[in-house]
């Protein structure tokens, strides 16, 4: 039986000290004292071609190594808590705390402890001492390692493996470091001899066995050794020697043993010698254990010794490189002489953020050696801010190291030294006239923050606690237009295959949360089956494709779904939060007012208090006028946002529903000078974004510059600032300082962010492009957000695609549908996306007919040229059919480019070749997605105006070069094109009469019948269209031709050019299956062996097994696109002799 403690009484004499030492040790978190460690005096080896390891006088160990790293008895450095003492009534507290988890822990797993503990084939003795050890953990009669490290083993084995921490702390606090180490060091000799099944199968039954010496299989030491190791050194010497007297008995044949003990008493530097000596005879499989040595080596030939274990040096890298509390623990111990190792394992195949620590290690070890690694690789990722750090811990060496390095990054960092510490670069900054502080507007001068009393200030009355009845509104559904057929309705490509299951029996496994049912499947379930299980089925663990589910299941079942609903998306907000926005309720207020200060969930939150604004601040205003705490602050926040985003007359006209003391109140919250609503703490500006080293800035009208104090507060601002949440101080800035001016600011200070590394804390920056970038910004941000995908930065991403909507520009928002068309990652397509539909419903439009009028003029003339002037020399620059440029000189001789400026060109020259240079980058982010929109609009059919063609098509510079070359269809089956005149006429030039009302497409030629053979004459078209080629063979059959043959993955892949696109990935990243959209059907083709997501060419070959599509009929013009694509590939028959073709997926 287990028993519940509810007091704190160690039974073993010392154990209280101890665990005191403990805690101070584990929650100290100030004033460390570094004390120079005891390293024999000139020693050294030859490691990397150099003599190391000889100590260098005085060095320090940085701090944060002993906090990142593995504690050193006599080395690292003693602790003094800001915490309460253990004596304390809060430390006593905390301690019942642990324990009530421990008796948990033995609570929940008392059905596997028995059956293991009480096992026929369980060792006797080792069941006796576990029985003991529960019955007395508290009392302590009758406790022993043996019987912690059993109890230890058994109930913290899977799925409670995230107890194992807690339950050596509950030991170190009980029993004391000693007992503890005791315990870890029985625990390797214990092991769970697995025995047969359960009866409903879902487990293993396991008995107690004694492992054998040089077996280390499953066995733990992890974060649990460590904890024991910080214990051990935190003991007094005498303490300490008495742990390694208890200890030494252990070690001999087991070698898990040898190894545990050597990590938990690293001065023990002859079994440190011994083990390493001994791990030659390591199974290759264990060897990952032998690297716990690492923490405890003291010499750079150990650690190669310990490397020389694996069987490639890149392995040993990476395995070194997987655990950095040993790179930290070997570093601390060995001192300056390992930085050309860090500097190897930078270069590794590790995390981004371990390169991250390995470049601040390099940095921190405040060496010549250290500084240079990092200079030599200046233009790596994350080195910058490490060298950056460490210029600033020491820029005489610095200037002294940089002087002779080469490429741009040293350059530059050179000239931020020379502004930064002139007397280190031996030379002043040369600068413009600064202005005077007498002159400098008082807001940049003497900002709101600086004086905490004052912008805290709110007057009397915002103060006044009002207690205002206000129940909760219940939670409903409020549909808009046509937005529930929508939801329910919404488009998948695969419907749910239930096998040989039925839906009756999908239901019921869904309803009691066991079986196999997925999210997916349940949103198409009956009815009259699932709208009763609603209402109490299990919130599901995990949602494939959840938002669309979510919103499918509350469009069909509204009100008995929205418990259920919620409950999901709560559960997982991200990617999902979307399906709450038709829902409405005073629970639904609070929640929205929560994510208003949650990042990636913001922007639904505004969306939501947008769509349902009027009973949203009906129910903020009580909290907003209640109780002093984190409730109010949201909501007072939270009211003044909606104020200024144009909801003023809805917040004030909730607050006068309360009567006129909280009409009052309210309008004094929202009129509130906008320059006191601050955060209680004011962000700190980075070091790395120093304000002398950002371009200067000058007030309109002035030619001195802003002193640092001012651009520091400029800074300040903008990191108050997102990009839905704009700090009034920044629109007095941006009247203050020329747009131009600002918007070259802000993008140096995002230039140092990622320099930096892209802190999280700092991405403020990038906020601060949307708020006052400009065209030149969304051109320089584009390329950006398309790569930042491949470096696992997402979230970048899409805060960039966020940024160019927020600019807003024509060009930054052909930019963003340039984005939304091509970037081949889907989920931040579809932001692009979304963030397009958003502004062409704001402005009345389609999609479509966005695009159409954000297409980039160039600059050119209105005959579709434009003229680059070098004085005695001008190039006149047009396009050809695919919109390449083509460029002719005054000589009439046809280049390829514009060439660069010479000698003998004007003055002006320079900047018409930037001019050109500008030209080529926007045309190649618009060309290829202008030739595809077309096509698309054939194949699709789009229809337009004529009015709306000769408008945004035929009159734009740019979009005339492709319209001219098409041949167009009225809806009643007249052909035209476009005359250099611009008017439709037929293909004898004649005029055609077509009103600015009549509805005109891009003709097909699978609609053209006879009328196809007139146009042959066109000239050579962007894509294929007269030439195109037609298929009117029986698509059922076509498609049945290709079940069971066999092409090159190389083709299937290739159908992506025409649209094709692979499933999302599965299990693995398998992705089986191709498909295309056409009219309202979609195509498929499944594969098999199919596709991998990292690695699609994973196999040559595929199987074609199965082609369809979705609808009943095809229109003609589907059915000749489907053909079209399926006759590109080249087939073969299976023959049989295939091994990576045999089976179907």
């Amino acid at each position: 039986m287990i028993h519940r403690s509810r007091s704190f009484a160690p039974p073993y004499r010392g154990a209280g000290r101890q665990f005191r030492a403990v805690l101070n040790w584990a929650y100290a978190t100030t004033s460390y004292r570094n004390q120079p460690p005891d390293f024999p005096a000139g020693v050294g080896v030859l490691f990397y071609g150099r003599r190391v390891g000889a100590r260098q006088t005085g060095w320090q160990v940085p701090a944060l190594w002993w906090r990142r790293g593995e504690a050193f008895h006599g080395r690292s450095p003693q602790p003094r808590s800001t915490r309460p003492r253990a004596s304390t009534k809060a430390a006593v507290t905390a301690v019942a705390a642990k324990e009530a988890a421990i008796d948990d822990l033995l609570v929940r797993t008392a059905g596997r402890f028995g059956e293991t503990v009480d096992h026929p084939e369980s060792n006797s003795e080792l069941s006796a001492a576990a029985h003991a050890f529960v019955d007395g953990r508290f009392s302590g009669t009758g406790v022993t390692p043996t019987g912690a490290a059993v109890t230890l083993t058994v109930v913290t084995d899977q799925p409670e493996h995230k107890m194992r921490v807690p339950f050596v702390d509950f030991v170190i606090g009980r029993f004391g470091a000693v007992f503890a180490a005791e315990m870890l060091a029985e625990a390797v000799g214990v092991e769970l001899v697995t025995r047969e099944l359960v009866p409903d199968r879902s487990r293993t039954r396991h008995s107690l066995g004694v492992r054998d010496p040089d077996d280390l299989r499953n066995v733990v030491f992890g974060d649990s050794a460590s904890r024991v190791r910080t214990a051990l050194a935190a003991l007094p010497a005498d303490d300490y020697a008495n742990a390694v007297d208890r200890l030494a008995p252990q070690r001999g044949a087991r070698i898990g043993c040898n190894l545990l003990t050597s990590f938990l008493f690293p001065t023990q530097h002859e079994w440190v010698a011994a083990d390493i000596a001994r791990s030659q005879t390591v199974h290759r499989y264990y060897r990952s254990y032998c690297y716990y040595l690492l923490a405890s080596v003291d010499s750079v030939e150990s650690v190669e010794k310990i490397l020389a274990l694996e069987e490639t040096r890149d392995h040993a890298i990476w395995s070194t490189g997987m655990s950095m509390n040993f790179v930290y623990a070997l570093c601390a111990n060995i001192g300056p002489g390992v930085e050309p190792f860090v500097a190897e394992l930078f270069e590794g195949n590790l995390s981004a953020q371990h390169k991250k620590w390995c470049a601040g290690i390099l940095g921190e070890i405040d060496t010549d050696s250290g500084f240079e690694h990092l200079v030599s690789r200046l233009g790596s990722k994350y080195i910058e801010p490490a060298v950056i750090e460490a210029i600033a811990r020491s820029p005489e060496r610095a200037a002294r190291l940089l002087a002779d390095a080469s490429g741009p990054e040293a350059e530059r960092l050179r000239r931020d030294l020379e502004h930064v510490h002139p007397e280190s670069a031996m030379r002043k900054r040369v600068s413009g006239t600064t202005l005077e502080s007498s002159d400098v507007p008082a807001l940049l001068r003497d900002p709101p923050w600086l004086d905490r009393a004052e912008s805290m200030d709110r007057g009397d009355v915002r103060e006044q606690v009002f207690r205002l009845e206000s129940p909760p509104a219940p939670l409903r559904v409020a549909w808009r237009g046509d937005e529930q057929r929508q939801w329910a309705e919404a488009i998948d490509v695969y419907v749910p295959y239930l096998g040989r299951r039925d839906w009756p029996e999908v239901v019921a496994a869904f309803g009691r949360g066991t079986g196999f049912w997925s999210l997916h499947e349940i949103s198409y379930a009956p009815e009259h089956l699932l709208r009763p299980v609603l209402s109490y089925a299990p919130t599901p663990r995990y949602a494939y494709r959840g938002a669309i589910s979510l919103g499918r299941l509350l469009a069909r079942f509204e009100g008995d779904a929205l418990d259920f609903v919620l409950r999901a998306v709560l559960a997982a907000p991200a990617g999902q939060a979307q399906v709450l926005l038709p829902v409405v309720g005073g629970q639904l207020t609070t929640t929205m007012l929560e994510w208003l200060g949650k990042k990636s969930l913001r922007p639904v939150a505004f969306e939501w208090f947008d769509r349902h604004i009027d009973s949203a601040t009906s129910d903020l205003v009580p909290l907003a006028l209640g109780r002093t705490g984190p409730s109010r602050t949201l909501a007072r926040r939270a009211l003044c946002t909606l104020a200024r985003r144009g909801h003023r007359d809805a917040v004030v006209a909730a607050g006068r529903s309360y009567g006129a003391p909280a009409d009052a109140a309210i309008v004094d919250i929202v009129d509130a000078d906008p320059l006191l609503d601050l955060p209680r703490h004011i962000p700190v500006i980075p070091d790395w974004l120093d304000p002398a080293l950002l371009p200067p800035l000058t007030l309109q009208g002035e030619r001195a510059q802003l002193p640092s104090d001012a651009i520091r507060t400029i800074c300040t601002m903008f990191s108050l600032s997102r990009m839905d949440e704009v700090y009034a101080g920044v629109d007095i800035v941006r009247e203050l300082v020329g747009h131009p001016e600002l918007a070259k600011f802000v993008w140096d200070m995002f230039e140092r962010w990622l320099r930096a590394g892209a802190p999280e804390a700092q991405s403020w920056t990038l906020d601060a492009l949307g708020i006052v970038g400009d065209d030149d910004t969304a051109r320089q941000l584009t390329p950006l957000i398309r790569t930042w995908p491949l470096q696992s930065a997402h979230r970048r991403a899409a805060m960039g695609l966020e940024a160019l909507a927020m600019i807003g520009s024509d060009a930054a928002l052909g930019h963003l549908w340039s984005i939304s068309q091509s970037l081949r990652f889907p989920a931040l397509r579809a932001k692009a996306d979304k963030l397009i539909h958003r502004i062409a419903d704001e402005l009345n439009l389609t999609p479509l007919e966005l695009a159409d009028r954000l297409v980039p003029n160039l600059g050119l003339d209105a005959d579709g040229t434009t003229t680059f002037d070098y004085g005695d020399r001008t190039f006149t620059l047009t396009f050809d059919h695919e919109l390449r440029i083509v460029v002719e000189d005054n000589d009439g001789r046809v280049r390829d480019r514009v060439p660069r400026p010479g000698r003998t060109d004007s003055d002006g020259a320079r900047e018409e070749y930037r001019r050109y240079t500008d030209l080529r980058k926007d045309l190649e982010g618009v060309r290829t997605e202008l030739v595809s929109r077309f096509e698309k609009a054939m194949v699709n059919q789009r229809r337009w105006t004529l009015s709306q063609v000769r408008t945004h098509l035929v009159g734009h510079p740019l979009t005339w070069h492709l319209c001219s070359a098409l041949v167009w269809s009225t809806t009643d089956g007249r052909y035209f094109r476009f005359s250099e005149l611009r008017r439709p006429v037929g293909p004898d030039g004649r005029d055609i009469e077509v009103a600015d009302g009549d509805l005109v497409v891009v003709a097909h030629p699978a609609t053209m019948g006879d009328s196809l053979g007139s146009w042959t004459f066109m000239p050579e078209q962007a894509f294929e269209q007269v030439r195109r080629e037609v298929f009117r063979t029986d698509v059922a059959a076509e498609m049945a031709a290709l079940k069971g043959r066999k092409t090159t993955t190389d083709q299937l892949l290739a159908l992506g050019e025409r649209g094709w696109k692979r499933e999302d990935p599965q299990d693995k990243g398998a992705q089986i299956s191709l498909n295309k959209r056409l009219d309202s059907t979609t195509a498929v083709i499944m594969a098999f062996p199919g596709f991998n997501v990292s690695n699609p060419r994973m196999w040559g070959e595929q199987k074609i097994v199965h082609v369809f599509h979705s609808g009943l009929e095809l229109s003609v013009i589907a059915a000749s696109e489907l053909l079209r694509d399926l006759a590109m590939l080249e087939t073969e028959p299976i023959r049989g002799d295939e091994p990576d073709l045999r089976g179907e997926p």
